[in-house]
């Protein structure tokens, strides 16, 4: 019997201006703005069973591939945000969890911004990249997200846009509803819109460069940081600027859904509304954000909001659900 099973992570929130106070049904009600919910990341301690109290980057030195996977390959890279080198701080040197999985909540719209890809990201930030993916859980009538722009600029053009506030009138704005998804490589200008949430798959990278920020000012008055000149040079006119097609996978358990690949990882959605057993890959892990339903995974319950990271060497579980159930299914594909 493997010592490995179902881990669930710690929810952690985020406070963010964009945010909203009832995270409902996911979460509870909050006294200040939450706009994030993270999940993967090295410090988060997992909450159930034997291993309680212990944090992802402990597992990960302790079990390895019987944690990761064996088509798991370690990289020595560590989380940024933008500037952090510079300023002296990052985050905790360790073992590197190759995906983050987060849940966001935008009760006002969020800044224009861009991510920088791989390449630029560790000449100039000493840290990976972030390619993400959205997977649209929650959408008011009408709401929006924004991906690229109506026609093409120069950098020195998207600069001056930026500054001026002419950027604004460029935005590609798509309207939106429960259950699409979007790819969101580096390079791809993008903003979320107001009462939408989102389940994210992303590079476990916290690198944002914040483009525009709609004349927004913070908590104490004055407006947010911007890096408008990074992000000039990172912006790509070729970015995608639509929907995914989702692409339904034939499976004997799960109403299946393949709603992206990439290297760096591949999210699909599960469905299920009847007992379905659950067998690991001992290649890689697996991580499964539960969106819908609620009923049990292994000795555990499940509800909206709970993310479990499942090892490679777990022994297959049984989901046994009250109702019908979706998860969000997220792992670095193996070919």
């Amino acid at each position: 019997m493997s010592e490995l099973y179902p881990l669930r992570l710690t929810p952690s929130p985020k406070e963010r201006i964009w945010g909203a106070t009832d995270l409902r049904p996911y979460f509870g009600e909050f006294s200040q703005p939450i706009g994030e919910i993270w999940y993967s990341f090295e410090e988060n301690p997992v909450t159930n069973g034997p291993l309680a109290g212990r944090t992802l980057a402990s597992l990960m030195t302790e079990f390895g591939s019987r944690l990761m996977g064996t088509a798991h390959q370690p990289q020595t890279l560590v989380r940024q945000t933008a500037g952090a080198h510079l300023a002296g701080s990052s985050s905790p040197t360790g073992p590197y969890f190759p995906i983050l999985a987060k849940m966001l909540f935008a009760e006002k719209t969020l800044s224009v911004q861009v991510h920088p890809d791989d390449d630029y990201a560790l000449r100039h930030e000493r840290g990976p990249g972030k390619t993400e993916l959205w997977y649209v859980t929650d959408a008011d009538k009408g709401s929006a997200v924004a991906l690229g722009l109506t026609e093409g600029m120069s950098p020195d053009e998207l600069a001056d846009a930026a500054r001026s506030g002419e950027i604004e009138q460029y935005l590609n704005w798509i309207p939106v509803q429960k259950g699409d998804a979007l790819f969101i490589p580096p390079g791809t200008l993008h903003t979320l819109g107001a009462g939408v949430t989102i389940c994210e798959i992303q590079q476990n990278s916290d690198l944002t460069y914040r483009f525009f920020d709609f004349g927004r000012f913070d908590a104490s008055g004055k407006g947010r940081e911007l890096h408008v000149e990074q992000g000039a040079q990172v912006v790509r006119m070729d970015a995608p600027k639509s929907k995914l097609t989702l692409t339904p996978v034939v499976d004997p358990v799960f109403d299946r859904c393949l709603l992206a690949s990439c290297p760096y990882f591949a999210a699909e959605t599960l469905q299920w509304d009847a007992p379905a057993e659950f067998s690991p890959d001992a290649r890689r892990f697996d991580l499964l954000v539960f969106l819908e339903g609620q009923g049990r995974i292994g000795a555990e319950t499940y509800r909206p909001g709970d993310c479990f990271l499942i090892p490679a060497t777990a022994e297959p579980f049984k989901l046994q659900p009250d109702c019908l159930s979706t998860a969000l299914q997220a792992f670095v594909p193996t070919s």
